[in-house]
């Protein structure tokens, strides 16, 4: 048995190419078992796409699916086998689309939808797919039908009984080139088939034992289309072996052979079983002849096609029909490529996963965990077979909604390798994904534990800040706040421009920013009067406040219990809680507008609320226009007490900050939300520093903060406008952070 006839071919003068259809339209699915049709002009050709994954243990079997060795991996909410074909009618062009069938199609009654393994045909000036349909009766029955394209779409449908009563399923009969509407529907004894399209019948015109096939013990089953070649017919027939192992799972092996007919049908020839790569499960259903070479198609572990061309000598030699000639180049393949070397050496584990790169980078992702498999069973390096396995995850992953497969991939990668961090890692974010916090944190500290720096030639690096995360995001969903907080603010601390990918900067910070110091409100109520450090007009008669962290009370405080004052509070949010305004306008009957991005705070704040907020992009707001608006509505001669920004991220707050004219309109007080603790690039606070600096206003209570930790917010005030000395009292050391409520209460 040949084992691997490509790299006899290429060998011989021929050539190997990968078909494939742009991945934007596959979404990374398995491209199998394509044929090809040449009409004296164009090669057509078709290839079939398929839902499923198929995962084959090969070699040693050491990295078996849940399911088995050998298994077809559909997405886990839809088993049914669905099957689109892709054609092209000039496979120059490289542009394959897939056929529109909607005008025929039907509600599928079976699993197994769509027209399987369509040869190419062109019969009396008519192109057509034929191929096996079983998703028009319950029970999965099978038959051959001609599908008719024209324009890129089906037009017509024939379904085609067999002669001889009923069978549960045909498939794979041969479609005779050079004698339209004739198939031989099997080969030992050949039968050959005339069938009548419009009856939907066929009758069998030649029945034939072959007494040169009396040796070959398996079942020669259809393959390619039936081509002339000289004085003979000649096709590509296969045959399989299939069992079950000790475990009960399937497994089987795929071979190939060429059989040659004289024209009263009489096997003159066959050639020896062979395999196109070696690979247990390959499939051929297509061949052509054009000029001095043989075309042959065929599909590889039912997820990647290739076109094999060879020199027709080199067929006829191969087949025993002319005598061997010494090949001219001595064996050596002159064209080196990732292919090429694949195809000299398959069963190499580096050759396998370089073209599981290749089909990777491409997004191909069915053909790549194909290779990614088989470098992983073949490979003696236990970096790469490592490597293989987690790709093998990330295949599936890509292809979505294969979830326990895509564990399962991971799971071999931690049983070959457990000393290992980087398959914890990837298991603790499947976990996140499907919620499960307590497996995904222990994946990540089990991780965290093994952690040592390695350089993969596929996979991203994973440096120990993204392990360290990932057991920090994991450890709040499993109660644990603290660690969470201390693992997100090291982080921080830590951070250095360009040492975090991005993705992780703006993860880290977002999760700071939400987790905040983790403390309550720090609010003022009625009890601690006596000990309020800075009396004001009123403040006896306030029972509680409302700001987050003192701001209303500082506003007060500054501006002696004033009525009637103005505000502009960007970034309003919920109308009462932490809100900077609504004890200024319920006990001293200030006037204002809030801004608000979000449409809930927004409704609920003007169902609440005197003063209303608008809904609106902060960024957008046109703030010369609004100020003035509010300036002649509240009679303020662009004067405004107070002027709130709190927006996330606060790289926006500035942004805003820049946006609104302080050198045409004046503010006496401001709080700006900087959010210290969460800016990992420490930028915002100090240019709105140096901005408002720069504008003349005067900061008085820096890094506020409702503990020791956390300053999130600076306050400011324009001196000119205010009279009240409080704020000499109030003054900090402006790179300390305040603890805002021991800066208010004795």
């Amino acid at each position: 048995m040949t084992t691997n006839f490509v790299k006899l071919a290429l060998e011989s003068k021929g050539s190997i190419a990968n078909l494939t259809i742009n991945a934007n339209k596959t979404n990374g699915l398995s491209l199998t078992n394509p044929s090809i049709f040449y009409d004296g002009i164009n090669l057509m050709c078709n290839i079939r796409c398929v839902e499923y994954a198929l995962y084959h243990s090969e070699n040693e079997q050491k990295f078996q699916n849940q399911w088995g060795v050998l298994a077809y991996l559909h997405p886990e909410d839809d088993i049914h086998l669905r099957t689109r074909n892709a054609f092209t009618d000039n496979l120059e062009n490289d542009v394959f689309d897939f056929i529109d069938t909607t005008h025929l199609d039907r509600e599928p009654l079976w699993d197994f939808i769509g027209l399987e393994d369509a040869r190419i045909v062109v019969w009396d000036g008519r192109t057509y797919l034929c191929g096996v349909r079983r998703d028009t009766t319950t029970n999965g029955v099978g038959r051959m039908e001609l599908s008719e394209i024209y324009d890129g779409r089906e037009i017509n449908r024939f379904r085609i009984e067999p002669p001889n009563g009923y069978t549960y399923c045909e498939k794979n009969w041969m479609p005779i080139i050079d004698m339209p509407f004739h198939f031989v529907k099997w080969s030992n004894p050949t039968e050959v088939v005339k069938v009548n399209i419009i009856k939907g019948t066929s009758e069998t015109i030649v029945l034939k034992n072959q007494p040169v096939l009396k040796d070959i013990r398996r079942d020669l089953r259809g393959g390619s289309q039936v081509v002339s070649f000289k004085d003979y017919y000649i096709a590509l027939t296969h045959e399989v072996d299939l069992w079950n192992n000790e475990k009960g799972n399937k497994d089987g092996q795929y071979y190939h052979r060429f059989i040659v007919w004289d024209k009263d049908w009489n096997v003159i020839k066959t050639s020896d079983e062979f395999k196109f790569f070696g690979a247990n499960i390959e499939f051929c259903c297509g061949m052509a002849i054009k000029n001095d070479e043989i075309l042959i198609t065929f599909g590889f572990q039912d997820t990647t096609s290739f076109l094999l061309t060879v020199p027709c000598d080199f067929v006829e030699q191969y087949i025993g029909l002319t005598a061997k000639q010494r090949v001219e180049n001595n064996g050596e393949i002159i064209i080196t490529n990732t292919l090429n070397n694949f195809a000299y050496e398959p069963k190499c584990g580096t050759n396998n996963f370089a073209l599981g790169c290749l089909f990777y980078n491409q997004n191909h992702f069915s053909s790549a965990l194909s290779f990614f498999l088989r470098s992983a069973e073949y490979s003696t390096n236990e970096d790469l077979i490592y490597e293989s396995l987690i790709l093998v995850s990330k295949c599936l992953a890509n292809l979505g909604r294969r979830k326990e497969s895509e564990k399962t991939a991971l799971l071999n990668a931690i049983s070959f390798a457990p000393k290992r961090y980087e398959a914890y890692f990837y298991l603790s974010q499947y976990y996140e994904q499907k919620k499960d916090y307590f497996n995904s944190y222990t994946m990540a500290k089990i991780s965290q534990s093994n952690y040592s720096q390695t350089a993969f030639k596929m996979l991203p690096n994973i440096e120990a800040y993204k392990v360290d995360f990932q057991v920090g995001f994991s450890s709040w969903w499993v109660g644990k706040f603290k660690d969470c907080r201390n693992i997100m603010f090291k982080l921080a601390e830590e951070y250095e421009d360009g040492k975090y990918d991005l993705i992780y900067k703006q993860q880290i910070q977002s999760n700071i920013t939400r987790l905040g110091s983790g403390d309550e409100f720090v609010l003022y109520d009625k009890t601690e009067l006596k000990n309020y450090k800075y009396s004001f007009e009123g403040l006896d008669k306030i029972d509680k406040n409302y700001s987050q962290c003192f701001q209303d009370m500082f506003i007060l405080t500054l501006l002696n219990g004033k009525k009637r004052g103005t505000y502009l509070e960007i970034g309003s949010a919920d109308p009462f809680k932490g809100n900077n305004t609504y004890l200024l306008e319920k006990e001293y009957g200030w006037l204002g507008k809030g801004i608000e991005i979000l449409a809930n705070e927004v409704s609920n704040y003007n169902n609440h609320r005197q003063n209303k907020s608008i809904l609106a992009n902060a960024l957008e707001i046109d703030y010369d226009k609004l100020l003035g608006e509010m300036s002649q509505e509240y009679k303020t001669n662009n004067i405004f007490d107070y002027l709130q920004i709190d927006c996330e991220p606060p790289i926006i707050s500035l942004e805003i900050l820049k946006k609104i004219p302080l050198n045409k309109y004046a503010f006496r007080i401001i709080t700006f939300e900087h959010d210290y603790y969460a800016d990992l690039e420490k930028k915002v606070r100090k240019e709105s520093r140096e901005y408002l600096e720069k504008m003349g206003y005067m900061l008085v209570v820096g890094n506020v903060s409702m503990n020791e930790n956390c300053p999130y917010e600076d306050w400011w005030i324009n001196p000119n406008l205010i009279n009240n000395t409080h704020y000499k009292k109030l003054l900090n050391s402006h790179s300390k952070v305040v603890n805002i409520k021991s800066h208010f209460i004795k």
